[in-house]
């Protein structure tokens, strides 16, 4: 029998970790072909929770360590099939502890089929004390697909130190499958920026992409009110190159951020779908 280390060993030394993913349709479900995932990474058995979308896949990603430590290096690598539907999400809020100086990096690679559909809604990061995180998406996606990607962060100081995090940086970059650029999206933030009020009375944050033709778009102010409803500040705009809509949420904690991001979810893939998705317990 061999085990694993315990999430607390040497964790100044980080852990290496690549997980791929690849879904395909196959006798009207959409079902996971291919798996790799390593530890601390776990994925749960699919659900197929929509009685009117059937074919609809959802995934549960989750930590068995307690979160991000310094040193960590994640990659992720998710093919979603044609004419596939995946939801991929988290079972909880990640925490990302003190980087040390070192950080944590979170790498995704997504590449949506024509006529897929493929949702990747992560609960918001918890930024910890002196915590660093760098995420970097790259995507490719079909003219036809839909990609709705969503990461954010919130903060937090569990033992009231005064202290706050260090940085967080998000990079997306979406292209078709010809190599032509449809966005690039950059943004960084230090916790010594909100000392100066850089979010206002906000301590919470995400941003929410969804690429796909027109027909499949929600409104913009449909979004926007889905999350405002649930005490947020959110403005949504069109993606350059007529790729789809970015919009930014801010909000006055992560348990708020998560409610209103699950709402635009639900909005978001109305519009993609055509149907009501059922709630993704959690």
């Amino acid at each position: 029998m061999r085990f694993q280390p315990l999430s607390c060993f040497d964790s100044s030394v980080g852990r290496d970790v690549e997980a791929h993913l690849a879904v395909d349709l196959a006798g009207g479900r959409t079902t996971l072909r291919r798996q790799h995932v390593g530890y601390p990474l776990h994925v749960t058995r699919g659900f197929h929770l929509d009685a009117a979308r059937p074919d609809l896949l959802t995934l549960y990603l989750q930590s068995a360590s307690g979160g991000l430590y310094a040193g960590d290096r994640l990659a992720l690598d998710v093919c979603v099939g044609a004419n596939a539907a995946f939801h991929l999400t988290t079972q909880a809020a990640t925490v990302v502890h003190d980087g040390r100086d070192t950080g944590s990096r979170q790498r995704q690679s997504i590449n949506v089929e024509s006529g897929a559909f493929c949702a990747l809604a992560s609960d918001p990061y918890v930024l910890f004390p002196g915590a660093m995180l760098d995420l970097e998406t790259v995507a490719t996606v079909a003219d036809d697909a839909v990609l709705f990607l969503a990461d954010g962060f919130a903060i937090h100081d569990p033992r009231d130190s005064g202290r706050t995090f260090a940085q967080f940086a998000s990079r997306q970059r979406v292209s078709r499958p010809d190599g032509k650029l449809l966005l690039q999206d950059a943004g960084r933030i230090g916790g010594d920026a909100l000392r100066d009020d850089a979010l206002g009375s906000m301590a919470a944050a995400a941003t929410i992409l969804i690429i796909a033709p027109d027909c499949r778009l929600p409104k913009m102010s449909a979004m926007e009110e889905a999350s405002d409803r649930h005490g947020c500040l959110a403005g949504a705009s069109l993606a350059p190159n007529n790729a789809g809509q970015v919009m930014r949420i801010l909000a006055p904690d992560g348990g708020t951020l998560a409610r209103a991001l699950e709402a635009a979810f639900h909005v978001a893939s109305r519009a993609a779908l055509g149907v009501d998705l059922a709630r993704r317990r959690k």
